[in-house]
C-alpha cells in the first residue's frame, strides 16, 4: 500500500489505554513509489496540530451539498482560523461551483438555492467530468485534515474507504474525500481491552480513523452518529425501537463507537509518542431541531397560506407529528383532494423511535468519552449539540428560510435569522458558527488555552448564490430541487 504520511511509515503497534495492539503487520511504506512524492515532507505536516472525523456537518456540507463558498465556514473550518491555522495548515477536500449535492440520472446536482420564489437546484455536472471539473483538491498528496464524509455513518469511520465499501449504501464522497484510489487500503487486524479482554477489531488503512490517525493531530473532533439516527428519519418509515436500548441497533452502535474511540485515543497517542491527544466528540441532535422536519402544525398554516384551508386529502396515516420539508413540492404536484404519502410524515409511534434511539446513543456517547477520558489516554471532551441546537437557540433560528419569507421577512432578514441552510438539515454559516463556538469553548476548557470565539453574524450566507432573483409566483420548492434534497438521504 502506499504511504500516508512522510512521519508514519511504519505503524507496527499501536498502544490503547496502556496496551500494546498488534496491527497485523501494516506497512505504510510505498514501494510502488521509490520517488517518495507521493506524501513528500512539508513543515505544515509535522505534526499536526487539528484534525477532524465525521460525516456530512463535518465536511461543511450546505444548501444540499458541498460547494466552497460553503467549505469555507464549515466549523472545522473555523476553528482551524480560530487556532491560526491557514489553508496549508488545516486542508479541505475544496469543491468548485454549481458543487456536488447527489447523483440525478447520469448528472451530480449542485447545491439548492433560491431563485426569488422557490427552492431550486443551481446546476450540475455530468458525473463524468466530476473528477476534472469540481474536485479542486484531488491532487494534493497528503490527507485531508478535514476527514468529514457527506453521508458516513458510525460503522464507516472505521471500515468505509470507498463508495463500494460505505455501509450506509454506494456513497461516491468516499472516493473523492478518502481517495482509496491514491493512498491505496489493507485490511488491519487489531483490538483494544474490553472487560474480558482483547477485543478484536479490523479496521480499513484508508478509513477516516486511520487517515486521522496518520495526521496526528493534537487535537482531533470526532463528530459521527447523527446519520444512524437521521437516515431512518428521513425515509419516513423508521422501524419500530431501531435504536432502543439493548436493541440489536444499540448494541452494534455501542460496539462501533467503543472501537473507534477507544483506537483513535490510542492510535494518536502512540502516534504523538505517548502524548496525550485532546480529542473533542459530539453528540446527536434530535432530528426535530431541524426545520427539515415541519411540525404538523406549522404546515398546516404554511398550506393554508397557499391554497386557502389545510390539505383537504389529509394524510394517508392517523396521528401525523411532522411532515418532512420536502412534501412541500409534492403538495405543489398533486391533487389537493390526495393523501400526503406516509414517506413525507412521521407519527406518533415513528417519532417516539427516533426520539428513543436518539437519547439511547447520546447516553452511550457520553459513557464511552467518560471511560476514555478516565482511562488517561486521551484528554476527551463532549459538546452536547443535542442541548445546543434544542435549547441553545431561538425558535426562529431553527425556522426554514422559506417560512421566514412567507411570514413576511425579506431576503435579507430571513437569511440573517436562520441557522439552517436551504436544505433544512445542516447548518448556514451562522450555524456552523454556533457550532464551532461550542467545540472551541471545549478545547479552551480541556487545554486551559483562550483560542478566540467566532462571530457566527459575522459570516455571509447567500441563499440566492448572487443569482438574480427576479423568479416569481408562490414560495415553493422546485420539484429537481425536492427530488435533490432526498438523494442527500438515500
Amino acid at each position: 500500500m502506499k504511504n500516508f504520511d512522510h512521519k508514519m511509515k511504519t505503524l507496527p503497534t499501536l498502544l490503547l489505554v496502556g496496551a500494546l495492539l498488534a496491527l497485523g503487520g501494516c506497512s505504510l511504506e510505498a514501494p510502488d513509489d521509490p520517488t517518495d512524492q507521493v506524501n513528500a515532507p512539508t513543515t505544515e505536516d509535522a505534526g499536526a496540530r487539528y484534525v477532524s472525523v465525521g460525516n456530512s456537518l463535518t465536511a461543511g456540507f450546505m444548501d444540499g451539498g458541498l460547494i466552497q463558498s460553503g467549505q469555507m465556514y464549515s466549523y472545522p473550518r473555523l476553528i482551524a482560523n480560530a487556532l491560526g491555522l491557514n489553508n496549508t495548515q488545516f486542508t479541505q477536500p475544496w469543491i468548485a461551483s454549481p458543487g456536488i449535492g447527489g447523483l440525478s440520472g447520469a448528472n451530480v446536482t449542485g447545491v439548492l438555492f433560491f431563485n426569488g420564489a422557490s427552492i431550486a437546484v443551481l446546476g450540475s455536472t455530468p458525473a463524468a467530468d466530476v473528477q476534472s471539473e469540481l474536485l479542486l483538491a484531488a491532487t494534493q498528496p497528503t490527507q485531508y485534515h478535514n476527514l468529514g464524509v457527506p453521508g458516513a455513518v458510525l460503522h464507516d469511520g472505521m471500515n468505509a474507504y470507498s463508495s463500494a465499501t460505505s455501509a450506509s449504501g454506494a456513497n461516491p464522497f468516499f472516493d473523492f474525500i478518502n481517495r482509496a484510489s491514491l493512498f491505496g487500503n489493507d485490511p488491519v487486524a487489531a483490538g483494544y481491552p474490553g472487560p474480558g479482554g482483547l477485543v478484536p477489531v479490523t479496521f480499513q488503512s484508508a478509513s477516516q480513523f486511520y487517515q486521522a490517525v496518520a495526521k496526528g493531530g493534537a487535537i482531533t473532533t470526532l463528530w459521527l452518529g447523527n446519520n444512524d439516527v437521521l437516515g431512518p428519519a428521513t425515509s419516513g418509515e423508521p422501524a419500530p425501537g431501531f435504536g432502543d436500548n439493548g436493541s440489536l441497533g444499540h448494541q452494534a452502535f455501542t460496539a462501533d463507537y467503543t472501537a473507534l474511540l477507544a483506537m483513535l485515543a490510542g492510535g494518536l497517542a502512540q502516534r504523538n509518542n505517548g502524548l496525550k491527544p485532546t480529542i473533542i466528540v459530539a453528540n446527536i441532535p434530535s432530528v426535530t431541531s431541524t426545520p427539515y422536519f415541519v411540525p404538523k402544525a406549522s404546515f398546516d398554516a404554511y398550506v393554508t397560506s397557499q391554497i386557502g384551508q389545510v390539505w383537504p386529502g389529509g394524510f394517508e396515516e392517523a396521528g401525523v407529528l411532522y411532515v418532512r420539508f420536502p412534501a412541500l413540492s409534492w403538495i405543489a404536484a398533486n391533487n389537493p383532494a390526495t393523501p400526503i404519502p406516509d414517506e413525507y410524515t412521521l407519527d406518533a409511534g415513528e417519532y417516539t423511535s427516533v426520539a428513543t434511539a436518539t437519547g439511547v446513543f447520546n447516553a452511550t456517547i457520553a459513557a464511552i468519552a467518560a471511560s476514555v477520558n478516565a482511562s488517561g489516554t486521551a484528554n476527551v471532551g463532549l459538546v452536547d449539540a443535542n442541548a445546543l441546537l434544542a435549547t441553545g437557540t431561538t425558535a426562529n433560528q431553527r425556522t426554514h428560510f422559506l417560512f421566514l419569507r412567507g411570514a413576511g421577512m425579506t431576503v435579507v432578514q430571513a437569511a440573517a435569522t436562520t441557522i439552517f441552510s436551504l436544505d433544512g438539515i445542516h447548518p448556514n454559516s451562522h450555524g456552523y458558527g454556533i457550532l464551532a463556538n461550542a467545540f472551541i469553548d471545549k478545547i479552551n476548557e480541556i487545554e486551559g488555552t483562550d483560542v478566540g470565539y467566532v462571530d457566527p453574524a459575522a459570516l455571509p450566507w447567500d441563499p440566492t448564490y448572487g443569482q438574480s432573483g427576479k423568479a416569481t409566483g408562490p414560495l415553493g420548492l422546485d420539484p429537481a430541487a425536492a427530488e435533490a434534497m432526498d438523494a442527500i438521504f438515500r
